[in-house]
């Protein structure tokens, strides 16, 4: 419907017409020749890094959310740059994450050494286990009283593994075994790790002692997301062992995401995943910042040009992604919550808190959790 004022005409504010023009939109979308977007084709070593499952979900990700999970940044060549970050935070005299988590392991060792309760055996299982760093000490310590029975390390990326294996090598020789598994935190988990010594005979002896360190929670789309699978996993009297940064005036200022403090550039472990999906940093902007309604902080990339990926998973079988200009593609998130909040959320998941505690300047948090009050009817 058409209003007629002068010369002039114009499309009627109604119901009807608003419906029409996003009909009209769509189609036009869908009929758009193929200049419009820019054609891109994921590099050769794409399909050599990534499996099967893990590029239907990039795919997946892409098209409905608009974002990579974070985890896709940390195989192959990304766990190097992960390395580099690691240990240029190690020269650091500022407090960062990796400082900062050290410092919390540290200031609780006589509270862990407490809720360990005296047992013999003690099972550390390192979730998203990285270079191994922040546990070198705390490693260490269980090793001098003659607790450490095992050190597993999962996580998604075997060349991470692999840096973490060489690292604990150097530190401590043969006196620690590391068992490296390569998993996905966020769907599976890993209880089958640990049932035979959960048979053993002194297995009312033996604890098994999770670490979910640096912050790896907040990345996910929910908490539930991440606690579930560990929570499922584990038995009754395990400790979970949490770190992150809570929710300050400090953080939300700022949080050191770039390849250089102060840096607006995306860092190469942000930057991995697009440049094997072959998007040229031509083709965006990137957008460090942080959302204070949603209170999340954030990089993604923001498209000059609209974009359509198309990939060829081989055997005929082809699938097109397809992103618009000004589109973005999520490519970290951290949620920003409260000391109280993160307590609700362990709690939501099923956890009973046993221990909290801050680092000095109050801008990393530890927690120790228990899930003694769960049953076996409960894991499922």
């Amino acid at each position: 419907m058409l209003i007629q004022k002068g010369k002039y005409s114009y499309v009627a504010d109604t119901q009807e017409n608003d419906a029409v023009l996003k009909l009209l939109a769509a189609k036009g979308k869908k009929y758009r020749n193929t200049a419009y977007f820019k054609e891109v084709s994921p590099r050769p070593e794409f399909y050599d890094i990534y499996s099967d499952r893990q590029i239907l979900d990039i795919i997946t990700n892409l098209s409905v959310h608009g974002e990579v999970p974070l985890q896709y940044n940390y195989l192959q060549d990304g766990a190097k740059h992960w390395e580099d970050r690691m240990t240029r935070f190690e020269s650091e005299s500022v407090t960062n994450s990796l400082a900062g988590t050290i410092e919390l392991l540290q200031d609780n060792l006589a509270a862990i050494d407490r809720l360990l309760k005296s047992k013999k055996k003690v099972n550390v299982i390192d979730l998203g286990v990285g270079n191994a760093r922040p546990v070198k000490e705390f490693l260490g310590h269980l090793l001098k009283h003659g607790v450490l029975h095992r050190y597993i390390g999962i996580d998604i990326s075997p060349a991470m593994l692999g840096i973490a294996e060489r690292n604990i090598k150097e530190w401590y020789g043969d006196a620690v075994r590391f068992e490296g598994y390569e998993r996905d935190i966020t769907t599976e988990q890993f209880d089958d790790l640990l049932v035979s010594d959960m048979l053993d005979e002194d297995a009312d002896q033996t604890l098994n002692l999770v670490l979910l360190l640096g912050g790896t929670s907040v990345n996910f789309r929910s908490s539930n997301d991440a606690f579930k699978p560990i929570f499922n996993s584990m038995h009754r009297n395990d400790l979970l062992i949490h770190t992150l940064k809570p929710d300050t005036e400090a953080s939300r200022r700022y949080l050191d995401l770039g390849p250089k403090p102060g840096s607006i550039s995306l860092a190469p472990n942000f930057k991995y995943i697009l440049d094997l999906l072959n998007i040229d940093e031509s083709l965006y902007d990137a957008e460090p910042g942080f959302d204070g309604d949603k209170r999340m902080r954030y990089v993604r990339v923001k498209l000059k040009a609209a974009v359509q990926i198309k990939f060829d998973l081989g055997g005929g079988k082809k699938r097109v992604v397809s992103l618009e200009t000004n589109g973005r593609i999520l490519l970290f998130r951290a949620w920003h919550l409260d000391t109280t909040e993160i307590i609700t959320e362990l709690g939501k998941a099923g956890f009973t808190l046993l221990q909290a505690s801050l680092t000095e300047d109050r801008q990393y948090f530890l927690s120790i959790s228990g899930v003694e009050n769960r049953t076996d009817m409960e894991r499922v």
